[in-house]
């Protein structure tokens, strides 16, 4: 049994293995695989309000960037495209992380099955510059934020491992606890009869103003019960996420827009 801390931040103590500021120590307690760098990404609804965990990343030290997000209801259901929304393809699992590996660009969904077991249940092909040094990795569709993890003043999780290993695992658990890093996003409010949407984008040229981004925004079935008219960019008010051990940083631009989704949480390509 391990913990974490994060008092400043939440308040209470509870166990949950599948939170996701426990999930990334999977790798090193389950597979004895480094974590790597840990960034927490918290949101503060008020200054009373508790925090909400939007997810963790991972920095590999295989290069390759993963994102663990804290979403309840992160069940695979269906992928579609844009062109051609009313012809979904049936999904099963429950997202685990979304993947980007720095040298080839290429993006994929990890998924844990009933059994426990994780897989890869989507790979996503390489994607396009849509700015110089600047890619699109993914977007969430939030209905409310309420549906994101609450953030414990200390938390509690459990993993089982090789007996023969678990000095080795415990040093790289200290060390990398250590090296972890909490940060806050600025979100803001979600109106009646609206939506937030949160896309990030990798950006290997930090010297770059940007002023408009691709926004992501669903375009309709099964993401939204009523097709809404966006634009395909907007002005970005973005937020910055520095990296630790890889190449560029991380782009965050949160957007409110008018529409019911159908389901509480959607993840966008």
């Amino acid at each position: 049994m391990l913990h974490i801390d994060l008092n400043g931040y939440g308040t209470g103590e509870f166990e949950d293995s599948q939170s996701a500021i426990a999930r990334p120590w999977r790798r090193l307690f389950q597979d004895g695989i480094d974590p790597g760098k840990i960034h927490y990404l918290i949101i503060r609804l008020s200054p009373t309000a508790p925090s909400r965990a939007l997810g963790s990343f991972c920095e590999t030290t295989g290069g390759r960037l993963l994102f663990f997000p804290g979403c309840q209801g992160r069940q695979l259901n269906s992928r579609f495209t844009r062109g051609e929304p009313s012809r979904p393809v049936s999904l099963t699992g429950i997202v685990d992380h979304i993947t980007f590996e720095f040298v080839s660009r290429k993006r994929h969904i990890t998924e844990v099955l009933q059994n426990g077991e994780r897989r890869v249940a989507l790979n996503l092909p390489s994607r396009p510059e849509i700015a110089s040094g600047l890619y699109a990795w993914f977007g969430i569709t939030l209905r409310s934020l309420a549906k994101l993890d609450s953030v414990p003043g200390r938390l509690w999780f459990s993993a089982e491992c090789s007996a023969s290993d678990v000095e080795r695992r415990l040093e790289l658990f200290r060390r990398a606890g250590h090296s972890s890093r909490i940060s806050e996003l600025t979100v803001p409010k979600i109106a009646a009869r609206s939506f937030m949407q949160i896309n990030f984008f990798v950006d290997l040229d930090a010297t770059q103003r940007r002023s408009s981004f691709q926004t992501f925004l669903p375009k309709g079935p099964p993401e939204l019960r009523k097709n809404i008219e966006i634009p395909a960019r907007m002005a970005a008010q973005l937020q910055s996420l520095q990296l630790d051990a890889s190449p560029g940083i991380i782009r965050i631009h949160p957007i409110v827009w008018g529409g019911d989704p159908v389901v509480d949480v959607g993840f966008g390509f």
